[in-house]
């Protein structure tokens, strides 16, 4: 019989009606979350600071060593400048490396500014505490390796850590490709540092590579958001797809050139459909790393207010709602000044919560998780 087979319009249908309701899912979100950048959740995280602080954290428990020490035995004191001019040229990242690789038993070392300093900057000083009474100068002291040097050639200290040395070398190397974005390479340093197994880093590692996940989600979200657009451009109006049809139905003619045309449009949105899958699939990857990472990493630094935060984050975007905002309260608790920016983040979440469960009855979990996932 001439006319439409009725089991490919079927297909076609399906396919249809699987993309209408993902784009009436989307704009029916979008309304309660129009607050929200265009870029996703990302202005809702704080990723500026993480990795100026890839040392600070084993340097505050350094520090509070050395106060227990005898001063007596200290050795050595090692003055790192931190004028503008040396700050400028990498003085922090100077500082957390004698800290992290210095032992706080023999050398201690302070922040000051070295006013007659000469030559290019960082600029460190170190004077010896007892027989002979050593002191000397040193310039342009500008990454790990001099550090290390200074430390077991120059001030003769046994024992430096080279698997702390190569951890923070890795470390400062993926904070340099995490400041440029460049975040497949951040992850690679990251991973390196991590394999040197050196313990007291383990936990700043987890929260920075935890931050180059997440923000590889947000690309990630950003492509899956115009993969999502070009699919909908595709999809044919269910009123102009009934008409199609009927005018098949009737000219019978005409079903033949129609069906084919139908069948063309088909394959090209099975295509994008399948282009899409990919890219939210790199999407929630990212995520679950992410969301690994930082929780892990409040295991293991539970009083630093920065890993609550990021574990928050990475949950909110997993759509784990009353989770995130659990992590996002600790971290208040453990830092109040997070409380007048996280409190309107926690209102939206528990907003965004009541219409979650209401969706969950009308739409089906991969349909609802795709179509979050792509409004942010």
């Amino acid at each position: 019989m001439d006319g439409v087979d009725p089991s490919r319009e079927s297909l076609a249908s399906q396919r249809e009606s699987a993309s209408s309701r993902i784009a009436k899912l989307l704009a029916s979100f979008s309304s309660s979350v129009s607050d929200k950048e265009t870029n996703g959740n990302e202005n809702d995280h704080d990723f500026n600071d993480e990795e100026s602080s890839s040392s600070s954290l084993t340097n505050r428990s350094v520090t509070a060593s050395r106060k227990l020490n005898d001063d007596s035995k200290l050795e050595w004191d090692v003055y790192v400048c931190l004028s503008k001019n040396c700050k400028e040229r990498g003085a922090s990242a100077t500082l957390d490396t004698f800290q992290s690789l210095a032992p706080p038993s023999l050398v201690q070392v302070h922040p000051a500014i070295l006013s007659k300093s000469k030559g290019r900057g960082p600029n460190i000083r170190c004077i010896q505490r007892h027989h002979p009474f050593r002191a000397f100068e040193v310039n342009n002291v500008n990454d790990i390796d001099k550090v290390y040097r200074i430390l077991t050639r120059h001030m003769n200290i046994p024992n430096i850590s080279n698997k702390a040395r190569e951890c923070l070398k890795y470390t400062y190397e993926g904070n340099a490709h995490l400041e440029k974005n460049e975040l497949t390479q951040a992850i690679a340093s990251y991973n390196a540092a991590l394999a040197t197994k050196y313990e007291p880093q383990e936990g700043i590692l987890l929260l920075l590579r935890s931050t180059a996940y997440l923000k590889r989600a947000f690309a990630h979200q950003v492509e899956l958001r115009r993969k999502v657009n070009d699919l909908s451009e595709t999809v044919p109006d269910p009123a102009q797809l009934g008409r199609l049809y009927q005018v098949a139905a009737q000219h019978s003619s005409l079903s033949k050139s129609l069906f084919h045309k139908v069948l063309s449009d088909c394959k090209v949105q099975d295509k994008k459909f399948r282009q899409t899958k990919y890219r939210h699939g790199l999407y929630e990857y990212a995520l679950l790393h992410a969301a690994q990472d930082a929780l892990r990493s409040t295991q293991l630094l539970p009083h630093h207010a920065k890993t609550w935060l990021r574990a928050g984050d990475a949950l909110a975007e997993l759509r784990k709602l009353k989770e995130s905002v659990l992590y996002y309260q600790k971290a208040i608790e453990l830092d109040p000044t997070l409380r007048e920016r996280l409190e309107p983040v926690i209102e939206r979440l528990e907003r965004s919560q009541v219409f979650l469960e209401k969706a969950k009855g009308w739409y089906s979990s991969d349909v609802l998780r795709l179509a979050l996932d792509v409004a942010g």
